[in-house]
């Protein structure tokens, strides 16, 4: 089904406020919304070069018409998440919560308390329509009158009503062809046999004029005969040989490390792509902030970094890949760089321990 359709001066936007370990949901969500004509923002991936990480955040949910809340048991207890709804009802922004995870709201019960709730335990498309539908009529590009129901069902009929004329034309274009099809069919017939005809004439010429001379030459001249199969290897050569696997040379913008000492698949490619090459220097830049901003928990930094190097970089089967994967760990470094790394949560006893104690008195 087909988004509600917009007009070419409005752009809708949605602020995504999710917490650090929804990442992969909320870029799932903005591949399908981009489906319906809805643009996601979200930090820190979003926070232009230079630009201070508050007043970013700011400006986005200024220039956003809603924000779409992804709610869970961590964004609950996120302080980053409740000043982000703050600013949004400071700018008197509307925000959809699309619950994660079956549980009420504690830390956020207040900016919720008015809110209607989505669920996305079940029938996802359904419930990205409705984002979508209520998206466009906060940015203004509906009725702000219809209801979200309203808005997914036209926004159906004018696909169906759109499609009808299409193919009616199709099927007549079909019957015209078919109508035209036995002409088409004695044409290629006719010309098919003259040209068996010039062939055959052709063949004959050739067999008689050129044929007694080749045999009164071959024995000859034996070394003409066999020079044709002595030249075809040397063509061919080339075009057989292996790829050779020296090492690269480097571009003129080079990565973090020294190609000359490339040996893995992975750092060949980004030694061979000024793109991936320019990646990796900013991926070493963010690596190295992050690490001074983790302090006393700078190693499990350092076990996160290797992990995703060998699980998620190494293994990518193209350069596109390459580049889409260390863009978003770029992203996520300078997340860290700013926030810090997220505090390891320990669970609590279970309530049936201290219940088990037996106390002696001698």
């Amino acid at each position: 089904m087909r988004g509600p359709s917009v007009t070419d001066k409005t752009i809708t936007q949605l602020f995504i406020s999710h917490h650090s370990s929804k990442l992969q949901v909320a870029l799932e969500l903005e591949k399908t919304l981009a489906k319906y004509d809805v643009k996601c923002w979200l930090a820190p991936r979003d926070v232009e070069p230079s630009e201070a990480f508050d007043m970013a955040i700011k400006r986005a949910i200024d220039e956003s018409c809603g924000i779409l809340l992804l709610f869970c048991s961590k964004s609950d207890k996120s302080p980053h998440v409740k000043r982000e709804l703050i600013l949004a009802d400071s700018s008197r922004k509307a925000i959809i919560p699309l619950r994660l995870e079956e549980l009420d709201p504690d830390e956020l019960a207040y900016h919720l308390a008015n809110s209607q709730w989505i669920d996305w335990l079940e029938r996802r498309e359904s419930t990205i329509e409705r984002v979508a539908a209520k998206a466009h009529q906060l940015s203004g590009g509906t009725n702000k009158t219809m209801s979200v129901d309203d808005l997914v069902h036209r926004s159906g009929a004018e696909q169906t009503a759109k499609d009808a004329p299409e193919q009616n034309t199709e099927q007549l274009e079909s019957s015209e062809d078919v109508a035209a099809s036995p002409r088409s069919t004695n044409w290629a017939l006719i010309v098919a046999v003259l040209a068996l005809g010039v062939a055959i004439f052709a063949a004959w010429l050739i067999w008689n004029n050129l044929g007694s001379p080749q045999e009164e030459n071959a024995p000859a001249d034996p070394v003409t005969a066999t020079e044709p199969p002595a030249v075809v290897p040397e063509v061919e050569e080339p075009a057989t040989a292996p790829v050779a696997t020296t090492t690269p040379e480097p571009p003129k913008i080079r990565p973090s490390f020294n190609c000359e000492n490339a040996s893995f698949r992975i750092e060949f490619l980004i030694c061979n792509s000024p793109e991936l090459a320019e990646l990796d220097r900013a991926l070493a830049s963010s690596y190295q902030r992050a690490m001074t901003k983790a302090g006393a928990r700078s190693e499990t930094l350092k076990k996160e970094q290797r992990g995703w190097r060998k699980e998620v970089r190494d293994v990518c089967p193209d350069s596109k890949c390459v580049a889409t994967v260390m863009r978003e760990r770029i992203a996520r470094l300078r997340e860290i760089a700013v926030r810090g790394l997220e505090p390891i949560e320990t669970p609590d006893p279970p309530e049936n321990v201290t219940d088990s104690l037996v106390v002696f008195e001698g």
